[in-house]
């Protein structure tokens, strides 16, 4: 029997359908954010809570690619995002007291500015990372990228990333 972040993992690795890049990145970020989450020491609930946004941090880019045209813009990942993942959670069994504080965290994630919760920080860093690897950053940006990192991990990991990008 698959518990609940089973369950949600399985849902949103089918809704992608085979989408390669989307696939393996949620994988990614997942992974990465429940490494930074343990190496943090989050509470058991935080944890959680990350790890379930860390799943669904992008669930609004093939909605919204398939409904505005191809507009994955962040700002209808924003409108789409809370129905989205709303249903995700529900499917998945999560207690309606997490919605609140996922769908926050799937809004917010490059919101850059915005004051940032601890799972926040960690899901951004979590995704930035992946990012870079993804998509090697501009020198420009890494300073940029560099500025939002606030965990020794995180920055840690962040680094051995860009140094492998040199070789």
């Amino acid at each position: 029997m698959m518990n609940n972040e089973s369950q949600l993992m399985y849902r949103v690795l089918c809704y992608e359908d085979g989408h390669s890049r989307r696939t393996q990145h949620v994988l990614k970020v997942y992974a990465l954010a429940k490494l930074l989450g343990e190496s943090e020491q989050l509470s058991a609930e935080e944890q959680q809570i990350l790890q379930a946004a860390a799943i669904l941090h992008d669930i609004a880019i093939k909605y919204c690619k398939e409904h505005y045209h191809g507009d994955a813009s962040q700002e209808n990942q924003r409108k789409a995002a809370p129905q989205l993942v709303t249903a995700f959670l529900k499917e998945a069994g999560y207690p309606p007291s997490d919605f609140a504080q996922i769908t926050e965290l799937v809004i917010q994630h490059h919101n850059y500015n915005a004051p940032r919760k601890k799972t926040l920080q960690l899901l951004m860093e979590a995704d930035l990372i992946v990012n870079c690897y993804e998509d090697r950053p501009t020198p420009e940006n890494v300073e940029f990228i560099r500025g939002i990192f606030q965990t020794s991990n995180g920055k840690q990991l962040l680094e051995l990333c860009l140094k492998g990008m040199k070789k």
